[in-house]
């Protein structure tokens, strides 16, 4: 569940909305709400999956919206694929909304997702159609490792933090035995979440952009090493 002290600290330095909704998650909600509304439409038009998932041969032929739009797709005929992703993002999320601010936190979402996709580009296999939110919320709980982390004097925060860290080691090592699963999304996603949290955490508003755009070019740098070199044998 959430983190009492996180959410405490979050509402001391971000006071809430006026509704109750809108203080828990907006942007959570929203990527919730955005990820089912999806799903219906891939449901619907399978030709939704084929345009918007990361499809490596079409990245690197110049579609670059597939490094960004997968992250808000899910596995069409596999429905406990969004039901575990959302359920998740639901948990952790708005620990991390509200500690960084609805603005940075959807700053985050994107960039871990971004990561995420350009690291499956990068190392996965050539010929493969990749969906799903996991990579950002590996990213999220990234995020949210190092700010319990920062804050682990409370015996309570520390519980929290090896929650997190069990639930990590959890999903990495089914990564390797469930089929299908993109290992280099989630390592990749949870790498910049942890990266995100280091540069942003109790840092100047200055270190906190820097971080931002570092972690992002990162991705950048990954795209454009695999693009310059890619070969689908």
């Amino acid at each position: 569940q959430h983190c009492p002290e996180c959410v405490a600290e979050a509402r001391r330095t971000h006071p809430p909305p006026r509704s109750v909704t809108a203080a828990t998650a907006p942007a959570t909600m929203t990527i919730v709400i955005l990820c089912v509304g999806v799903y219906i439409l891939q449901r619907l038009d399978f030709r939704v999956t084929q345009e918007l998932a990361s499809i490596p041969s079409e990245i690197a032929s110049g579609e670059l919206w597939r490094l960004i739009t997968p992250m808000f797709l899910h596995a069409p005929n596999f429905i406990l694929h969004i039901i575990f992703n959302m359920l998740v993002l639901w948990i952790y999320g708005p620990n991390v909304e509200q500690a960084f601010g609805t603005v940075r936190y959807v700053a985050m979402y994107l960039v871990c997702g971004f990561v995420a996709s350009a690291t499956s580009y990068s190392f996965g296999p050539c010929n493969a159609l990749g969906v799903g939110a996991s990579g950002a919320i590996f990213g999220i709980v990234g995020v949210l490792i190092v700010y319990a982390y920062n804050r682990r004097t409370s015996q309570f925060v520390n519980q929290y933090l090896r929650n997190l860290a069990a639930f990590i080691a959890i999903n990495m090592v089914l990564g390797f035995v469930i089929a299908g699963v993109d290992v280099w999304a989630h390592g990749g996603g949870l790498a910049a979440g942890l990266l995100l949290g280091l540069g942003v955490d109790r840092r100047p508003p200055m270190t906190q952009a820097a971080t931002m755009l570092l972690v992002a070019g990162l991705g950048v740098a990954l795209v454009v090493w695999r693009t310059t070199s890619f070969v689908c044998g």
